[in-house]
């Protein structure tokens, strides 16, 4: 994962998808992920997880049990990014893209039009992006550290 690339929706640089995901051909095009509809078409970085058994895990086993997952966020990149652990995509940051509609008039069960998350289980957890519509050609994002 030390070379995986942040996605430029969740801000995930975790390219293993959590053991409980549906199974999906990830070497086929045009395949829409059952859980976030991502498709395969820009996602060909990501593998599946192993198999594998946590004592007491509900529905299977999820990301936020993983021990790997949980001494990621602690690396300094991860605290940078303000990464925590998503029991879907692994680690994603808790900032919303630049581009992400405002949820600040959001109610508890509306969802993401962009990833079907629900806001029930993301309020207080996510915060909007700082305002970069001023940002020059070749700036660094305040929360990836990547050029835009």
């Amino acid at each position: 994962m030390a070379t995986a690339t942040a996605c430029p929706i969740v801000g995930t640089t975790n390219d293993v998808l959590p053991p409980n995901h549906p199974d999906i051909d990830l070497s086929k095009q045009g395949q829409k992920c059952p859980v976030v509809g991502a498709t395969t078409d820009h996602h060909h970085n990501l593998h599946k997880h192993p198999p594998v058994h946590i004592e007491g895990a509900k529905g299977g086993p999820i990301a936020t049990a993983c021990p790997v997952l949980k001494q990621v966020v602690e690396q300094p990149k991860s605290k940078a990014m303000d990464d925590e652990i998503c029991p879907v995509v692994g680690t994603a940051t808790t900032v919303l893209p630049p581009d992400h509609p405002s949820t600040k008039d959001a109610k508890e069960g509306d969802v993401c039009p962009v990833t079907k998350a629900t806001v029930g289980h993301h309020k207080s957890k996510v915060h909007e992006h700082p305002d970069v519509k001023a940002a020059h050609k070749g700036a660094v994002c305040p929360v990836a550290g990547v050029k835009v």
